[in-house]
């Protein structure tokens, strides 16, 4: 990515702190070393989809807004954001990852800066957004288009929630084909994508080729991991749309297990109203199941697919149109 590309991204984050009128007067108080907005900035970067930190920021949120501050109307949120990713820009140079990610990391800090009010999103610390827009600006969640990733691995507390029947192939490929439990790459939806509630086998099969493309230049990372009520055959059995998600792993030597009941607040019942019927009538049972891709089946893969280069992408793509609507 050119320099040329950083220096606009960090122009146009300090010109969104230093002039945007909710971001302004806390840009201001941070620099003059307003205790309550420096230990927000701070805690920022333990921002997590478990843990206290989110809860911790709402607190000094009201704390602010009782001082004063305008904290109101995602001003609190996206300040932190935007302020994080001004911080980062001039760290994306050195990442060990494609070029492509570099300039969707800029796009994702333009986006942040100059243009809140058309993310799919809002800044709101009670959405799960929030999280992978705080680990996008802190440069530990990386975007790929229609997926991102994060640096991770298998919990071994898995190991007591697969069944006992896909236990076995658990066990093989975490010892023979990751060869330990991290680190790998493990993939998440984009929250902030411009099509929200529809995938596009295309777009994945893109940001698969991204990710490979990136852990090429990392040569600890054992493959792809992910995990979700999205790849289990329950899931599928009622929406059969979905079964190419799972097919890219299957057919280049991944591996799709169970790891058991999956929560209903998740959103495996959202904008789904064959599997809202079914789990009334007791006919399905949410379960969430693992995806595993080695590094070397995955790369291979890639190298088989280099028309999925963003430089060779055509816009009419022999690769399928199909898509579907989670």
């Amino acid at each position: 990515m050119r320099d040329a590309r950083i220096e606009e991204t960090s122009a146009v984050c300090r010109a969104a702190l230093e002039e945007a009128g909710d971001l302004a007067p806390l840009w201001r108080a941070w620099r003059a070393g307003h205790p309550g907005v420096r230990k927000s900035r701070a805690l920022l970067l333990r921002v997590r989809t478990f843990g206290d930190a989110v809860r911790r920021l709402a607190a000094l949120r009201a704390t602010l807004e009782r001082e004063g501050l305008p904290v109101k109307g995602g001003a609190f949120e996206r300040f932190l954001i935007v302020s994080a990713a001004h911080d980062s820009v001039d760290g994306l140079a050195g990442l060990p990852v494609d070029e492509r990610i570099k300039d969707l990391f800029c796009q994702n800090f333009q986006m942040y800066a100059a243009t809140p009010g058309k993310l799919p999103e809002p800044f709101d610390l009670a959405r799960a957004s929030f999280v992978a827009m705080a680990r996008i600006a802190t440069l530990t969640r990386f975007p790929a288009g229609q997926l991102d990733w994060e640096v991770s691995g298998i919990p071994r507390s898995w190991l007591l929630k697969v069944p006992f029947r896909a236990l076995p192939r658990l066990v093989s490929s975490i010892l023979f084909e990751l060869r330990g439990f991290q680190p790998a790459f493990f993939s998440h939806i984009n929250p902030n994508r411009r099509n929200q509630g529809i995938l596009l086998e295309r777009e994945s099969l893109r940001s698969y080729h991204r990710m490979a493309r990136s852990m090429e230049r990392q040569p600890a990372i054992k493959g792809v991991i992910t995990a979700s009520w999205l790849y289990s055959q329950d899931t599928v059995a009622v929406s059969p749309h979905l079964a190419w998600l799972n097919r890219l792993f299957v057919e280049n030597g991944g591996h799709v297990l169970p790891i058991g009941p999956a929560d209903i607040d998740s959103g495996v019942l959202h904008r789904s109203p064959e599997r809202q019927q079914a789990y009334e009538a007791g006919t399905f049972t949410p379960t969430e199941a693992l995806v595993i891709w080695p590094r070397a089946l995955m790369l291979a893969w890639a190298e088989r697919n280099e028309e999925l280069r963003d430089d060779r992408a055509r816009a009419a793509s022999t690769l399928g149109m199909r898509e579907a609507r989670a």
